[in-house]
C-alpha cells in the first residue's frame, strides 16, 4: 500500500476518534445522555470540571517549566556536520522546511522535537550520535522529522486540550493515549519508508534500550514530558494509558514492515 494512503488512514482514524467524545458532548447538549455521568448534578459536574482543569494546568506548568529549563541548555551549533547533512537530505525528500537543530549534553541517548517561537527544533543528545551508526542515526532523524511532516505537535496539543476539556468522559482518557501511540507508529513507518531501512530503525531502538537499561541515573527522563522522546523509558501506567508504544511492539511492527517492503520491491 502506498505510504501516503497509510498516512491518510492514520489521520482519518485520529480525526474520527477525537471527534467521538466531542460528538457525545454535542448530543448531550441536546438532551441525549450517553454516559452515566448524567447522574451527577450540574454543580458537581462544574466542580469536577474546574478541579480537573486546575490540576491539569498545574501538572503541565510543572512539567513544561522543567522542560523549558532543559531547552535553555541546548546548543544550536556543534561539530556534527553529518547530522546537518542527513537532516537537509531528509527534508528535501519529505518536502518540508529544514528545522533548527540542537544538541543536548546528557548521559542518555535520545532525540525529540519541539517548537521554539513557532519553529520546529530537532534535538539530539550526544550519546545518541555516538552509539548509532550512520544509517541508524538517519532513521531516528527521519522519525523526528516525520513528526513535523505529520503535524503531530499540533495534534498533540489539540488532543490534550480535549482530554482536559472533556475529562468527565472516560473515553477521552483512552482515546488520547491511543492516538498518541498511533502517531509514534506512523512516525516509525514514515521513517522506514523514507530511508528504506525499517530494520535499522529497529536496531536503533534496541541499542538505545540496551544502553539505557544499563544506566542507573535516569533523572533526565523524569524532568521532561515523556511524550516528546524518540525513546521512552519504562512507564508504570497501564499500556492503554501510555502515550508511547513499547519498544517491543515498535520493533515487531518494523520487522513486519521490512518483510512487506521486501515483497513490494520483489519483481
Amino acid at each position: 500500500m502506498n505510504h501516503n494512503k497509510i498516512s491518510f488512514y492514520y489521520d482519518l482514524g485520529a480525526f474520527i476518534l477525537l471527534a467521538l467524545p466531542v460528538s457525545m458532548y454535542i448530543l448531550k447538549l441536546f438532551g441525549y445522555e450517553l454516559m452515566p455521568f448524567g447522574m451527577l448534578s450540574l454543580d458537581k459536574k462544574i466542580l469536577a470540571l474546574a478541579g480537573g482543569i486546575v490540576l491539569g494546568i498545574l501538572y503541565f506548568m510543572i512539567k513544561y517549566t522543567r522542560f523549558h529549563n532543559i531547552t535553555k541548555t541546548i546548543a544550536k551549533s556543534q561539530d556534527f556536520p553529518e547530522v546537518f547533512t542527513i537532516i537537509e537530505k531528509l527534508c528535501r525528500e519529505m518536502e518540508i522546511g529544514v528545522p533548527e537543530v540542537g544538541f543536548l549534553e546528557s548521559s542518555i541517548p535520545n532525540a525529540f522535537v519541539y517548537k521554539h517561537r513557532n519553529k520546529p527544533v530537532v534535538v539530539l543528545t550526544i550519546p545518541l550520535i555516538e552509539i548509532l551508526d550512520d544509517k541508524e542515526l538517519e532513521t531516528v532523524l527521519a522519525h523526528e522529522l516525520a513528526h513535523i511532516k505529520n503535524k503531530d505537535m499540533e495534534l498533540r496539543k489539540y488532543s490534550l486540550l480535549l482530554r482536559f476539556a472533556l475529562f468527565l468522559n472516560p473515553l477521552i482518557h483512552l482515546i488520547e493515549p491511543f492516538v498518541s501511540r498511533s502517531r509514534e507508529y506512523l512516525a516509525d513507518e514514515t521513517a522506514a519508508w523514507m530511508t528504506n531501512a525499517p530494520k535499522k530503525l529497529a536496531s536503533a531502538l534496541l541499542k538505545i534500550e540496551e544502553y539505557t537499561s544499563s544506566y542507573k541515573d535516569l533523572r533526565f527522563s523524569t524532568s521532561v514530558p515523556p511524550e516528546v522522546f524518540f525513546f521512552e523509558w519504562g512507564f508504570c501506567a497501564p499500556y492503554i494509558l501510555s502515550r508511547s508504544p513499547s519498544t517491543e511492539k515498535r520493533v515487531k511492527r518494523l520487522i513486519f514492515l521490512s518483510s512487506r517492503m521486501t515483497i513490494c520491491s520483489s519483481p
